[in-house]
């Protein structure tokens, strides 16, 4: 199967969380998934997805409402993860896009859609935004999204935790690295 590259996928998701050492290795469920497009050609960002879904195996505490602003009565009337899925791929073609994330979040969904018996959404065609900023800016490691923004003079748009809004400002990186790439093409 041919990939169209002229547009690429770049995604976000936020997860069940809570405060406290006690917690690092419990289950984190998928709550929400934002998108939007990054044209490779024209650098421009477009399309918004962001949707909240139903967690089935695990609650939302309260620390993890106060950092992605995510209730669980938001939740509890969200989308079912499967339909989410479905979705996103309708909306943007995205099993025929390549596809990119801050960090990891490429196979915390595909983990996710494995437990849960549906299609991961994006084709197999990942890239890491995080490990490809350090790599072209010389980092030792993962700074965080909004510090590599500042660190490239930007500033975060929109809500922090968002999952669109995650995306989109993760994309803005993506764009800055392409267009540093053609500078030296």
């Amino acid at each position: 199967m041919f990939l169209n590259c002229d547009r690429i996928v770049v995604f976000d998701l936020e997860a069940t969380c809570w405060e406290g050492k006690e917690f690092a290795y419990k289950y984190r469920e998928v709550i929400a998934l934002g998108a939007c497009i990054l044209d490779v050609k024209s650098l421009e960002i477009s399309g918004k997805f962001n949707k909240i879904c139903k967690p089935v195996k695990t609650e939302i505490s309260e620390y993890c409402t106060s950092i992605t602003g995510i209730t669980q009565e938001q939740a509890n009337n969200g989308e079912d993860f499967e339909e989410m899925c479905k979705l996103v791929t309708s909306q943007y073609d995205s099993k025929n896009l390549p596809c990119a994330a801050w960090g990891i979040d490429g196979e915390k969904l595909y983990s996710e859609c494995r437990q849960k018996d549906c299609k991961y959404p994006f084709s197999n065609q990942y890239l890491n935004i995080s490990l490809l900023y350090s790599i072209t800016m010389g980092k030792p490691h993962n700074n965080g999204l909004e510090r590599s923004l500042a660190e490239l003079g930007l500033k975060f748009v929109g809500e922090k935790h968002d999952p669109y809004w995650d995306a989109y400002n993760a994309a803005i990186i993506l764009k800055h690295i392409v267009e540093k790439c053609r500078e030296v093409v």
